[in-house]
C-alpha cells in the first residue's frame, strides 16, 4: 500500500490520539464529577477528532509519490527535533515553570520553522508567553508553577 502520509505526522497522529485516550481514561477513572472534567476530557475528545479528520483527509487525498520524496531529509529532522522539544516542554512545564517552559519552546520552534533574524524568536516568544500565562490564568482558576511571571 503506498503512504499517503508523512511517517513523522503518522508518528505525532498516533502519540496524540493515544495520549488523549489515555488522560480521558484516567481522568473518568479519577472521577466522574463535571467540575473535574469540564476540560480534560471535551479536549481529549477534540484531539481526536481533529486526528481522525487529518488521517482521513490524508488517505483520501491521491497518492503523489513524489510528494513524499520531495520532503529533504533536513525537514525531517527538523519535524522529529521539534516532536522531541515537545516532549521536553510536556515534562518541563512542572519542573521549571509554565512560563519558563513555554517560552524555550517557542523560541526554539520558531527558530527551527526556519526564522533569520536572532532578535524576533526571543521577542515573539516573550510576547507569546505573557499572553499565554496571563489568558490562561484569567480562563482556569487553577494554580500554574510559573518561574518568572507569578
Amino acid at each position: 500500500m503506498p503512504l499517503r502520509i508523512a511517517p513523522t505526522h503518522l508518528v505525532f497522529l498516533v502519540l496524540g490520539s493515544i495520549t488523549a485516550i489515555y488522560l480521558n481514561w484516567s481522568a473518568i477513572s479519577a472521577s466522574t464529577r463535571l467540575y473535574n472534567l469540564i476540560v480534560v476530557v471535551p479536549v481529549g475528545i477534540a484531539l481526536l477528532v481533529l486526528a481522525a479528520l487529518i488521517l482521513g483527509k490524508s488517505l483520501l487525498r491521491p497518492h503523489d509519490p513524489e510528494r513524499l520524496e520531495k520532503t529533504p531529509l533536513r525537514e525531517t529532522l527538523g519535524d522529529v527535533v521539534l516532536l522531541a522539544c515537545f516532549g521536553v516542554f510536556c515534562v518541563a512545564l512542572t519542573k521549571v515553570g509554565f512560563d519558563l517552559a513555554t517560552f524555550f519552546f517557542v523560541w526554539i520552534g520558531v527558530h527551527l520553522s526556519g526564522e533569520k533574524r536572532l532578535w524576533a524568536p526571543p521577542l515573539y516568544a516573550a510576547v507569546f508567553t505573557a499572553l499565554l500565562v496571563e489568558s490562561f490564568g484569567s480562563l482556569f482558576p487553577f494554580p500554574m508553577p510559573l518561574a518568572v511571571l507569578s
